[in-house]
């Protein structure tokens, strides 16, 4: 979803169709850098096309549109619609936002600021910038802070399969082989954290192959996936030996993950906003996401993965009773 929304030249494939009445050339540049295909030069023809409803809306773009532009006017667009609340407001932000592009390119190349329009993201004000080596852009936090929430919600999924092992009494054939208790739970809880690790990293190794997103640290990446598996493994361990009923556990963890993820990301909006309660900033530290995603973002060793290591031995421990007396248990 990230990736179509960032690459999407109108934001969303809406159906809308544009009258181009504009005499010069910037109506025309606009409307292909937002990749209208949907155009008209008879607004009659239009008009009576959006009235058989072929489209959601029908924008004109004027005559003078490009002698506005050139005069540091803003052009005024008109829309028309059968209906209002039809689903359009984001092609009409993507609209507006050009326009004011333009305006700003025109207003710059004035003042002999920039010389043409491919300039309008030049540094006007000679800004040098030190950026860290391994901090995340903007692009990717979000898809790896979901990913992430994605590992620790489907930790039910591990509940699921042990308490299903022990309704199918194959925990306590196990015991049969003469290993002990915790060789067996320890061979299980292994064998999760490296599939779990190897489809997670796969992920992000597609994302960065088919989907051109660039991570400057991917081996912090992978260490913090690894350490985020054992605690996702760690949690469905304790939920199922706490309530040992399937549904009952994933309800409890997916409404556990949900509590965990929503409380880092109001804490995070609490570090830059006076309107967040310092104690949602204070329990965001409480939760794996974030120390999982300060560690990825500032490439950091140090005591992100000691504290998320501790999460995951919590976890462990709270659910560690004695296997035997679980894998024969009804």
């Amino acid at each position: 979803v990230n990736f179509l929304i960032n690459n999407s030249k109108s934001g969303l494939d809406v159906n809308v169709a544009v009258i181009n009445l504009d005499k010069g050339s910037l109506g025309k540049e606009m409307l292909e850098e937002l990749g209208v295909s949907n155009l008209y030069v008879d607004k009659v023809q239009a008009i009576k096309d959006l009235k058989n409803y072929d489209y959601l809306a029908l924008y004109e773009i004027p005559e003078s549109f490009s002698e506005n532009i050139n005069e540091n006017t803003k052009p005024i667009i008109n829309s028309y619609k059968i209906e209002e609340g039809n689903n359009t407001g984001v092609f009409e932000a993507n609209l507006e936002e050009k326009v004011n592009e333009l305006l700003k390119a025109n207003i710059l190349i004035d003042n002999k600021i920039i010389s043409n329009r491919s300039e309008i993201d030049k540094n006007i004000i000679d800004l040098q910038y030190n950026l860290k080596q391994g901090l995340l852009t903007t692009e990717s936090f979000f898809p790896i802070l979901l990913i992430l929430f994605f590992l620790v919600t489907f930790s039910s999924n591990i509940s699921t399969d042990l308490l299903s092992l022990r309704k199918g009494k194959i925990l306590e054939r196990f015991l049969s082989t003469n290993n002990k208790g915790y060789q067996i739970m320890g061979s299980i809880y292994l064998s999760m954290l490296i599939a779990q690790t190897t489809m997670y990293t796969l992920s992000f190794v597609v994302m960065d192959v088919i989907f051109k997103y660039k991570f400057e640290n991917f081996g912090m990446l992978v260490l913090n996936i690894v350490l985020m598996s054992a605690i996702s493994i760690s949690l469905g361990v304790m939920i199922s030996r706490i309530f040992q009923d399937p549904g009952v556990a994933t309800v409890v963890i997916t409404l556990l993950s949900i509590v965990l993820f929503f409380i880092y990301v109001g804490g995070m909006n609490g570090e830059t906003s006076t309107s967040v309660t310092g104690i949602l900033v204070t329990l965001s530290k409480f939760t794996p996401f974030y120390w999982a995603m300060d560690s990825i973002e500032k490439s950091i060793l140090f005591p992100n993965a000691f504290i998320l290591i501790l999460m995951a031995l919590v976890f462990f421990s709270a659910g560690s009773i004695k296997y035997s007396s679980f894998a024969k248990k009804v």
